[in-house]
């Protein structure tokens, strides 16, 4: 038994001999027969409720559910019904060798930290799941329902019982066909974060090794130390915008250069992005029949979140692109801010003290892509299918929405994070695409909480800078 688990169950034992020291028993059968078997359960009679058995082999106590007269469990056990959500929702993450504290995959380790669990489910802050139920539907959803919320805490409210293994659920399928990536790109050295710090944040220029335009259909990272990497966000660094990213990766003497709000440099919120992962992601396919343009002589800028657990560790992860020569609906992910804030006309400013700060910004996303794209626009003008869509701010955000007006009323909101938390970030794709109008606009609304700030924030890449920017992935019916 784990010196984890000895020490729980140490503290259940000193816990019953206290209260059984200073509470008077009554009624000779139920302490006779503790005595003369402690091995059997004893049951209250006094009470209308199911009796409850409790067994013992060896040193690993098994909790069983309440039983009915037939013999059944009353409530959740884990091999009926919490096994199949864990794996599921959490054992994506939580499993030997990720980035999650501890492991989940089977009945002891959920029966230790089933405790530990509760608090987190119940203010769902896990699974992390950021979008907001109320906004939009998603396709991936690693949120728990209600009812399986509900489910998990009334298991947990039990004492966690095992149940019996042969109700047992099948493994978890992945129906999904597999990928043929067929454009691989690593971080050239091993790289190992920096000690002593919480968050380390680096970005990889990569080399893209076509000769000629393709589209990225599918994107995924397959990280070289998962236990460390966070999160990772690749974005496409056009042959006229490399100086700025160049210039950022000579002046710092390892392997790459450390960033944070974006890829970094001047140009960085003109970066396009080609992708994101974060543990526990599903399918890498992009929306069917889409794809993002990549140019001959582009770079990728692998941007890496570390989350190092104390020990040196070295990551060379890589990222896995699956490409096409041409697709049916050539697809943007397009960035949206106020470009005055990046240069402070107007300032994005957020006063020090202050606990709900708002910024907000609405343009046509016609006008953002001629911004991006100048000369080689798409879909402007046209109808527009939105499929994707996230939000991006530092440590001072609260909340965050893109929402689509029409004639300056809310028509469809694409995305709403209530709470924001930087360490759970990304693009999220829609259970089904939205239409924008060439004549509709998209809202960028932030919120940010600055009480606890001694000084003003604005826009910047730093860590004790801040940003609003929205993301939208949307396709076009022609080039």
């Amino acid at each position: 038994m784990s010196r984890a688990r000895s020490f729980v169950f140490t503290l259940v034992a000193l816990t019953a001999c206290n209260d059984s020291s200073n509470t008077p028993t009554t009624g000779a059968d139920a302490s006779t027969s503790a005595a003369t078997d402690p091995g059997t359960a004893a049951t209250d009679a006094s009470t209308d409720g199911p009796a409850t058995t409790s067994t013992t082999t060896g040193d690993d106590p098994t909790t069983t559910s309440p039983t009915s007269t037939t013999g059944d469990p009353v409530g959740p056990t884990y091999y009926r019904d919490i096994k199949a959500i864990l794996d599921a929702k959490c054992a994506t993450c939580h499993r030997p060798g990720d980035i999650a504290p501890f492991s989940l995959t089977n009945y002891d380790e959920a029966g230790m930290f089933a405790k530990i669990l509760a608090p987190a489910i119940e203010n769902r802050t896990m699974p992390p799941w950021p979008p907001g139920a109320d906004c939009n539907q998603f396709a991936h959803d690693r949120g728990l329902t209600d009812a399986e919320r509900e489910l998990v805490l009334a298991w947990i409210a039990a004492d966690a019982p095992a149940g019996d293994p042969d109700d047992a659920p099948p493994p978890p399928d992945d129906d999904a066909p597999p990928i043929a990536y067929d454009v691989q790109l690593g971080i050239p050295e091993p790289f190992t974060p920096a000690e002593g710090v919480a968050d380390d944040y680096r970005c990889f220029l990569l080399d893209w090794p076509k000769d000629q335009e393709t589209y990225a259909t599918a994107f995924t990272i397959e990280p070289g130390a998962r236990e460390i990497v966070h999160h990772v966000i690749a974005f496409i660094i056009p042959p006229d915008e490399l100086a700025d990213f160049e210039a950022l990766d000579a002046a710092d003497p390892g392997p790459g250069y450390p960033c944070y709000g974006g890829p970094g440099g001047e140009a960085s919120p003109r970066a396009q992005w080609l992708g994101a992962w974060v543990p526990g992601a599903s399918s890498g396919a992009l929306p069917e029949g889409t794809g993002i343009r990549v140019k001959p002589g582009s770079k990728i800028a692998m941007q890496m979140h570390y989350h190092p657990n104390g020990a040196p560790i070295a990551d060379q992860s890589t990222i896995l692109v699956r490409t096409a020569e041409t697709v049916a609906r050539p697809a943007l992910l397009l960035p949206i801010a106020h470009p005055g804030w990046m240069v402070d006309a107007p300032p994005m400013t957020i006063p020090a003290g202050e606990a709900d700060v708002t910024h907000s910004f609405t343009i046509d996303l016609g006008s953002v892509i001629q911004y991006l794209y100048k000369d080689e626009a798409i879909g402007v003008g046209k109808p527009l299918l939105a499929h994707m869509a996230g939000v991006h701010m530092h440590t001072r955000g609260a909340r965050a929405s893109l929402v689509v007006q029409s004639g300056g009323n809310p028509e469809a909101c694409l995305i709403d994070v209530p709470r924001w938390d930087f360490n759970w970030q990304g693009i999220y794709e829609f259970a089904a695409p939205i239409t924008i109008e060439p004549t509709d606009s998209v809202r960028l609304e932030c919120h940010f909480d600055n009480s606890a700030g001694d000084a003003p924030l604005k826009w910047g890449e730093g860590t004790e800078d801040e940003m609003c920017l929205g993301m939208v992935y949307v396709s076009t019916d022609s080039p």
